[in-house]
C-alpha cells in the first residue's frame, strides 16, 4: 500500500499528556510516511522518541507568532490530514480556512466551557469527546484517542515506529543496581505540610527494601535542590559523571533532562512519584510504580475526582495511594505496596 505523504499532529502540551498519545502517534506512522509533530517547551525533551518523524517546537500557550507559523506551514506544506491532540481552540478554527485538509481532534466537554465550541466540531472529519463535568468517561483518554484512527490503519501495540532509547554501557557503570526511584516535588510535599524530615523518612523506608535510592527534584532552583546537591551524592547521567559526597546509597539526579529521566525510570526496580508524568512513563514502559495523590478532605470533590480519574487512569491497574499529612500513617501505607 502506498503511504500518504503529509500529515500534521499538534501535541504541544505537557510531558504526561504526550505519553498518553504515543500509541496513536506510532500507529499513524503505519499509514503516513511524512509526519510533522508540533511539541511544546514542556514536552520537547522527549523528541528523541520521534526519529522517524519531523518535530517542531512551539509554545504551550500559543503566541500570535506561533499561530502565524502554523497557518503558513499548512498553507505551504500540502498537508492532507491534521490530528489535534492538544485541544486548543485555535486549532479548531483552521478547518474553516483549509477545506481540503481532513481534521481529526480530541475535544473537551468542560465544567465552564467546551473546547472547541460545539458548532466547530461539525468541520472535523472525526473527533472524540472527553467529559470533565457530567459523567465519567467510558474509557481513559489514551484508549479514547484511538477511535480517531481509520479502520484500515493497523494499531502499533509494540510502538515499533518510536525510537525507544536504551541506556549505554557507560551510563550503566555509574548507575547502581537494585534501586528505587523517587520523584520529589516541592509543591506536593508542601501541600501536605512536609519538608526534609518527611522526605528522609520516605528515603529510609526505601533503603530498607532496596540497596540504593535515586531521586530527582524540580527543575526550578529552590532551597531543597541546594540541600539535596550538598548532602547527597550526585549523578549526571547526560555527562556520565558521579560525585560521591558520602557513603550513603542515596543519589540525587540534579536537573535531570527528559531523556535521562526516561532511562532512569526504565532501569528502576520501582518508581514512586506524585501522579502525572512518571505515572505515564511507567505505564508506557510497563514498569512497577506507586503513584501519590494528596487530596485534602476539606477540598475533596468526589464526583469531579472520579471524572478526572476516568480520563487519565481508568482500567490501567496502576497503584495509587492517597497520602495524609501524618507522615507515619503515609509511610505505613506506602510500605504495604513496596
Amino acid at each position: 500500500m502506498e503511504l500518504k505523504k503529509n500529515i500534521v499532529i499538534f501535541k504541544n502540551d505537557r510531558g504526561g499528556d504526550l505519553f498518553i498519545s504515543l500509541k496513536l502517534i506510532s500507529s499513524l506512522r503505519n499509514e503516513f510516511n511524512n509526519i510533522t509533530i508540533f511539541l511544546s517547551e514542556l514536552n520537547y525533551g522527549f523528541r528523541f522518541l520521534f526519529e522517524k518523524f519531523n518535530t517542531k517546537k512551539i509554545n504551550y500557550n500559543l503566541s500570535i507568532i506561533n499561530k502565524l507559523q502554523i497557518f503558513f506551514f499548512l498553507l505551504k506544506s500540502n498537508t492532507e490530514e491534521v490530528y489535534i491532540l492538544a485541544p486548543k481552540n485555535f486549532y479548531f478554527y483552521l478547518p474553516l480556512f483549509f477545506k481540503k485538509i481532513k481534521f481529526y481532534g480530541v475535544t473537551i466537554n468542560g465544567n465552564k466551557r467546551n473546547r472547541p465550541p460545539i458548532y466547530l466540531r461539525k468541520y472535523l472529519k472525526n473527533f472524540v469527546e472527553i467529559s470533565r463535568h457530567k459523567k465519567r468517561n467510558s474509557k481513559p483518554s489514551r484508549d479514547l484517542q484511538m477511535d480517531l484512527l481509520d479502520k484500515n490503519i493497523e494499531v502499533d501495540y509494540l510502538f515499533k515506529n518510536l525510537s525507544i532509547s536504551k541506556i549505554t554501557e557507560l551510563q550503566k557503570k555509574i548507575i547502581p543496581n537494585n534501586f528505587a526511584y523517587l520523584q520529589f516535588k516541592k509543591s506536593f510535599f508542601e501541600d501536605l505540610g512536609w519538608g526534609i524530615n518527611e522526605f528522609k523518612k520516605i528515603i529510609n523506608l526505601l533503603l530498607s527494601k532496596y540497596e540504593n535510592v535515586l531521586f530527582s527534584s524540580d527543575i526550578e532552583e529552590n532551597d531543597y535542590n541546594k540541600y539535596f546537591y550538598n548532602n547527597f551524592s550526585n549523578i549526571d547521567l547526560a555527562a556520565n559523571k558521579i560525585k560521591k559526597n558520602n557513603d550513603q546509597n542515596i543519589y540525587f539526579l540534579n536537573k535531570i533532562e527528559s531523556k535521562e529521566l526516561f532511562l532512569i525510570v526504565n532501569e528502576a526496580d520501582k518508581c514512586l512519584a506524585p501522579h502525572g508524568l512518571i505515572t505515564n512513563i511507567c505505564f508506557f514502559l510497563n514498569k512497577k510504580s506507586i503513584n501519590f495523590f494528596n487530596y485534602q478532605v476539606s477540598n475533596f470533590n468526589y464526583h469531579l475526582a472520579k471524572i478526572s480519574f476516568s480520563e487519565w487512569y481508568a482500567s490501567t491497574k496502576i497503584v495509587f495511594l492517597f497520602l495524609k499529612k501524618d507522615i507515619n500513617e503515609s509511610i505505613n501505607k506506602i510500605d504495604k505496596f513496596l
